[in-house]
């Protein structure tokens, strides 16, 4: 049961910026991408079968507004842990910029498939006013948060600065 607490404060964390967080924290309409970078986090640094469940309960939670179509973005997102789980088991993750090209490549091909799924209508120009721009936005939030695990920033180095 304590193994399952992190993974629910995770979810809680996407569900609170799915209803709260996802517009304070968006700029001009493009927003953090936090259902994919969590799955992706929990891929890189869990196994291959609590990123498969986590992508599935996270699609859950994250698009349950959507009813019509949540079933289809949670699959989307446990077969995108599953297969970021492969890559990381392939590639050297120990390098900062190689989790950085991971995050920018699964964000980037989640939102396309979110494109896809979900409207119709100005593909192209979504595609590049949306989803690598947001791509990019979730990559900086990644890259922020690799810098405070590898210890790189610190809050006592932050509050030296000032």
């Amino acid at each position: 049961m304590i193994r399952v607490i992190p993974f629910l404060l995770y979810l809680w964390l996407i569900g609170l910026h799915q209803v709260i967080l996802g517009e304070v924290v968006s700029v001009y309409g493009v927003g953090v991408n936090l259902p994919a970078l969590m799955v992706l986090l929990v891929s890189i640094y869990k196994s291959e079968l609590d990123s498969c469940w986590f992508g599935f309960f996270a699609g859950v939670v994250a698009y349950a507004g959507l009813p019509q179509m949540w079933g289809w973005y949670a699959l989307i997102l446990a077969v995108m842990g599953y297969l970021a789980n492969h890559v990381r088991a392939r590639i050297n993750v120990e390098s900062l910029y190689s989790r950085l090209l991971l995050v920018f490549v699964v964000v980037l091909i989640h939102n396309v498939a979110l494109l896809l799924t979900g409207k119709s209508d100005g593909v192209l120009y979504l595609l590049a006013s949306q989803a690598v721009i947001g791509a990019f936005y979730t990559t900086a939030v990644g890259w922020i948060f690799f810098m405070f695990k590898e210890g790189r920033i610190t809050f006592q180095k932050f509050k030296a600065i000032f």
